[in-house]
């Protein structure tokens, strides 16, 4: 069965004149010619969460607790989560770097993707999903299917909407980087409002489609960048801290075939350089690029890492920027440069931020509504990430 959000919501598009200081100076004339012109294509539960008329919310819960048609549909988008983070997990072992595996014309393509990038259902639930499955159209299946194929076929049995979220169908889009999830509150893991601060880490929200990244982001001469920006990994003791979500994540991209060539860690504190590498797998020594000063927010200046981005690397190349450091003052002009530079939507291809708004339930956290810790509200971080995301880039919350 399929759900369908238009039935239950009335969308109300409200224009609000918010101050550019929390709309990062993006004028609203700028950003509804970007979204017209977007390829992006937001699942519906995005879209209602950002066409409620209540714009000033502070619950990232409530739309999760409080009883309504919407909710139901959120929490079997939740329950379709849990089998992804499942048939996620199963897979140990590392697949090769599949730019590696590609020829030099890239016809084997669609063999090595299939085989090494794509996260495969798991056998006890993957022919109920095939059988609720609805195809999806042609257009947002990452590559083209043949004519001749019927379209109400499901052929394309590695695409993540028919694997995984068959019944809800709430994944959002991009032609280049695939399917991911919804931008919902409360800006992290839902389990949040259920199992309080011990899922405050829980990445498993996280939905990056590597498959489609394999067939359609990368190719043989691709480089492959992950830029860290608040690089805390374990530096207390000699040991590798598994639990550190920048190791989790490069480490998830490395197990569906996609390993980073070059990995520049910026870090303010200081640390001693012989302990960092012991605090580092192996597989990213010869990888990292230790750079032990802070980050600078100003454009153009050498201590900012998107200056050394714009300089080094193509459109080609494959490109994780990942922004934690916690100081307001540095991350909101970096954020603020991510969303308005051109050139930077044409080189990332993901995004992480951790985005510290006014949300209820984080202020023990990050701060009192009142502290000046937190700006803005989680409606007007939905709407910048959904805007982000409208310029190419597949940006997620962080935590």
């Amino acid at each position: 069965m399929r759900f369908s959000l238009s039935t239950l919501v009335i969308c109300i598009m409200a224009t609000a004149a918010v101050a550019d200081d929390v709309n990062f100076g993006l004028m609203s004339s700028e950003k509804s010619r970007l979204q017209q012109e977007s390829t992006y294509k937001p699942a519906e539960a995005e879209e209602t969460v950002l066409n409620m008329p209540d714009t000033e919310f502070t619950s990232g819960c409530a739309i999760w607790h409080d009883e309504s048609p919407f909710r139901d549909i959120l929490w079997g988008w939740r329950k379709e989560l849990e089998h992804y983070s499942e048939a996620f997990k199963a897979k140990k072992e590392v697949s090769p770097d599949v730019r590696r595996l590609f020829d030099v014309n890239h016809s084997n393509r669609e063999e090595v993707c299939m085989e090494h990038a794509d996260v495969k259902p798991l056998e006890q639930y993957s022919n109920t999903m095939v059988e609720q499955s609805i195809l999806t159209p042609p257009a947002l299946r990452g590559r083209e299917l043949p004519e001749a194929v019927h379209p109400t076929i499901p052929n394309d049995k590695h695409n993540l909407m028919e694997q995984f979220f068959p019944s809800t169908r709430q994944l959002s889009y991009l032609p280049d980087t695939g399917f991911m999830e919804p931008l919902l509150p409360p800006l992290r893991h839902p389990d949040m409002c259920d199992g309080g601060p011990p899922n405050l880490g829980n990445l498993d929200y996280q939905i990056v489609d590597y498959g489609h990244i394999c067939r359609n982001a990368l190719h043989k001469h691709s480089r492959t960048v992950f830029i860290d920006m608040g690089a805390t990994y374990n530096f207390e003791d000699d040991t590798i801290n598994q639990n550190s979500p920048a190791l989790r994540v490069i480490e998830s991209y490395r197990k569906y075939g996609i390993h980073f060539d070059h990995i520049y860690a910026y870090e303010a504190m200081q640390w001693d350089v012989e302990r960092v590498y012991k605090t580092i797998p192996k597989h990213m020594q010869q990888s990292l690029h230790w750079i032990n000063m802070p980050v600078s927010g100003i454009d153009g200046d050498d201590k900012n890492p998107f200056t050394m981005l714009k300089n080094q690397f193509e459109k080609d190349d494959f490109v994780v920027v990942k922004l934690d450091i916690d100081t307001p003052s540095v991350e909101r002009p970096l954020f603020q440069q991510m969303l308005k530079d051109p050139k930077l939507h044409e080189l990332v291809d993901v995004f992480y931020f951790e985005h510290h708004v006014k949300l209820d339930e984080l202020q023990p956290f990050w701060g009192t509504h009142d502290s000046g810790l937190t700006e803005g509200t989680i409606h007007e971080s939905l709407d910048l990430f959904h805007w982000l995301r409208s310029a190419g880039v597949a940006a997620h919350y962080w935590i």
